[in-house]
């Protein structure tokens, strides 16, 4: 009996259809990018790459890319979320869920979306993004000092976090909303010395001296 092994060969058209599926998941991303916004789009291209997205069968894919470049309301977003679950589609669905809700002012049910996306995508590459939403819910909320705890855990476990210069200003704009002036203005100065060249450096200044004027 031999004990050659045949050597494995992998059917071509497979190997077409996995870069088919790749090119479908970045092309539905390159279109849905101008709606998340830059951040989401680059965390999600490195996501999805990384993690297989062949997996998912094209015509699915399609579907589901089809009616997230089409969603305009909460139930469309929705629809996503429930009818297409195990594509990419359905979480960075369910974050824009959460953010048209607090875009429209319905803070509760913005929270009740980002404590959801945590809920069914507890390790998942995003869930910064629904940790910032649910400290910006406090902060909408009026409950600047729970917007503080938040925004604070936030900036400690994220560091280096295309979100953390947004979530320093939002800390510092939560404490001068809770007259917690000089921790405000701590933050802000600790924030200019570390990024004075940045992008955020002009807005940081601008709270600074609205401070000064208290």
């Amino acid at each position: 009996m031999s004990n050659d092994h045949s050597p494995q060969h992998t059917d071509p058209k497979d190997h077409e259809l996995e870069q088919h599926e790749v090119a479908q998941v970045l092309d539905f991303l390159k279109h849905y990018g101008k709606l998340i916004g830059i951040g989401i789009l680059a965390a999600a291209v490195a996501i999805l790459v990384s993690k297989g997205c062949a997996q998912h069968k094209v015509s699915k894919l399609a579907q589901a890319e089809e009616l997230l470049l089409k969603a305009q309301s909460p139930q469309q977003l929705e629809e996503i979320v429930t009818r297409y679950g195990s594509t990419p589609a359905a979480p960075v669905a369910l974050l824009n869920l959460a953010k048209t809700h607090f875009n429209n002012g319905d803070y509760f049910l913005a929270r009740a979306q980002y404590e959801r996306f945590l809920k069914e995508y507890k390790t998942h590459e995003l869930c910064p993004i629904a940790d910032f939403g649910l400290a910006s819910c406090s902060e909408a909320d009026g409950d600047f000092d729970g917007a503080i705890t938040q925004f604070a855990a936030f900036i400690e476990a994220q560091e280096g976090h295309y979100l953390q210069p947004a979530a320093t200003l939002a800390l510092a704009r939560s404490m001068e909303q809770a007259n917690r002036l000089d921790e405000a203005r701590i933050v802000l100065e600790d924030f200019l010395a570390e990024n004075a060249t940045s992008q955020w450096a002009g807005q940081a200044e601008n709270a600074l001296q609205q401070l000064g004027e208290k």
